[in-house]
């Protein structure tokens, strides 16, 4: 089995480093998905082994800005030509 592989495609997973493995200021809180290794690999490229993860059930911590900005890209959908509103003059 592929490593990079995720175990599931259900939903991402919000996780953070555990607390002492680095300093506060690098415990923001990624999206990333389970590998089938047990580690994780978040939107931003950064791979968190199983041993130095926890997973965050609440809204806690402040969010890693690129894993937010990706996510946010990734859930844009383009408005057709069609879609838009016809302003006329009146």
């Amino acid at each position: 089995m592929d490593e990079q592989a995720p175990v599931s495609a259900d939903y991402p997973r919000r996780v953070r480093y555990r607390a002492g493995l680095v300093g506060e200021r690098q415990r923001v809180v990624h999206i990333a998905m389970p590998l089938a290794c047990g580690d994780f690999l978040a939107l931003c490229e950064l791979r968190l082994a199983a041993a130095e993860a926890e997973e965050i059930s609440d809204l806690l911590g402040m969010p890693c800005m690129v894993c937010t900005r990706v996510l946010a890209l990734r859930s844009r959908t383009p408005v057709s030509e069609q879609a838009r509103p016809q302003i006329g003059a009146g």
